[in-house]
């Protein structure tokens, strides 16, 4: 029996995903459909079926067109890579046409809290989950009060959107640069604080921001396999300052899997999704892993953490289908160093 599997429009992780499985698939166990805005993408080179999607605006006409692709073209299962507030209003519709949905939370209100820096942190507070000491601030005034609150002792602050991906608009507090000559080195990742705090007051409290302790110890990224809020396997990358951003370490720690359990049970995740914790220095030297963020998806690194031997989106597949147990899922390498090569390809059919 052949699984036809749809995916949606994403990330560029999405054609990494597709490729795993088909790694590791015994030939014809799934067809991997994927939907794209542009015909143009390299999605077109790993793809079962390639469908473009029409740009609309209103998201009923979106999902009514997906809905009647599955149809069409019998796909028993979407996995939605985006746009998962559409999804989780229509599953009911699908699941009535024989369609069952993979999301990766149970309902709307969920993902309103997810997608919200601070309402995470304020929820895993609750749950007793260690993460850097972080406030809300959406004025001048406020900022330089978490400054002060925040920098006692010399420690370093950084600053980051409620609301983001990617990263963007992350910064560090960094007073000893002057504003040109963080111009003249391309520093993209430090802002002065009086810069920040007029920047705040000249957006009105149009985007609210966390001022935050920074952590100053490695960085993980855990890839988790989640099933309805249990923490079934994850591949847990550190990403060691030395490494400068050139390679990750993939590991055994038992507190990110910790961290992470707590994440994927508190919030009742379920499927692929990453949450991501950086070390608290302590001065007699011990280092406490503190969580950062979850991201209700694949993380950008899912192809290097499937170097463990545990491919993640493939074995998902088979659980959702019911054609494996968890027992039987292989359980990941540890002590691997990994790195993310790009590749060039040909869009075929290509035309200006």
């Amino acid at each position: 029996m052949t699984w036809r599997v749809l995916l949606t429009r994403g990330l560029s992780n999405v054609r990494d995903a597709v490729a795993l499985i088909h790694q590791a698939m015994t030939p014809g166990e799934f067809h991997l459909g994927v939907t794209y805005c542009t015909e143009h993408t390299p999605l077109r080179q790993v793809a079962d079926s390639f469908h473009l999607e029409l740009t609309v605006s209103e998201a009923d006409t979106y999902v009514e067109e997906v809905l009647e692709l599955c149809r069409q073209q019998d796909f028993g299962w979407i996995w939605p890579q985006s746009r998962w507030s559409l999804w989780l209003q229509a599953q009911d519709r699908f699941t009535a046409a024989g369609i069952r949905s993979i999301l990766p939370c149970p309902d709307i209100d969920t993902l309103e809290v997810l997608q919200d820096k601070a309402r995470v942190n304020d929820r895993l507070v609750a749950a007793k989950v260690p993460l850097p000491h972080s406030i809300r601030v959406t004025t001048g005034d406020e900022f330089n009060a978490a400054l002060a609150e925040l920098g006692g002792g010399a420690r370093k602050v950084c600053i980051k959107p409620v609301q983001s991906i990617y990263g963007l608009g992350f910064r560090v507090i960094d007073d000893l640069k002057r504003p040109f000559d963080r111009l003249l080195s391309n520093d993209f990742f430090a802002i002065g604080s009086a810069d920040f705090a007029d920047l705040l007051d000249a957006a009105a409290g149009e985007r609210p921001f966390l001022a935050m302790e920074y952590l100053t110890g490695d960085e993980r990224s855990i890839d988790c396999l989640a099933w309805h809020g249990r923490l079934v396997r994850a591949v847990t990358r550190r990403k060691p300052s030395a490494a400068q951003g050139r390679w990750q370490i993939i590991e055994e720690d038992p507190a990110s899997w910790s961290i992470a359990a707590d994440v994927v049970r508190e919030f009742q995740l379920h499927g692929l999704v990453n949450v991501q914790t950086r070390e608290r220095l302590h001065a007699d030297g011990h280092r406490e892993p503190c969580f950062l963020e979850v991201n209700a998806r694949m993380s950008g690194g899912i192809d290097m953490a499937c170097q463990a031997g545990l491919n993640l989106p493939y074995w998902l597949l088979r659980l959702v289908t019911a054609t494996t147990e968890e027992a039987h899922l292989p359980w990941p390498a540890s002590g691997l160093r990994v790195a993310k090569i790009e590749q060039a390809v040909t869009l075929n059919g290509a035309s200006a």
